[in-house]
């Protein structure tokens, strides 16, 4: 994560709030892992090479700002209950 990715997450948790911040920031590591397994497999990259985490960053907080609330409830019923 670099500079530009922080003042990113800092910026979803302002506009968000705290608890849809770490909702989008799940969504953005566990889309970053997928992507980043397939193109490991497909060997399109090395393991060394850089993923830029800001797509993944603005499409957490896009799918957190809609469906936020609803995951969070989600989450906290099946697992926290």
């Amino acid at each position: 994560m670099g500079g530009g990715d922080m003042k990113l997450g800092a910026m979803l948790g302002a506009f968000l709030g705290w608890k849809l911040a770490l909702v989008g920031i799940l969504v953005a590591v566990l889309a970053g892992g997928v992507l980043a397994i397939v193109v490991l497999l497909t060997r399109r990259k090395g393991r060394k090479d850089a993923i830029p985490f800001g797509p993944f960053l603005a499409l957490g907080g896009v799918v957190s700002l809609f469906w936020g609330e609803a995951l969070l409830a989600w989450y906290l019923g099946t697992f926290a209950g």
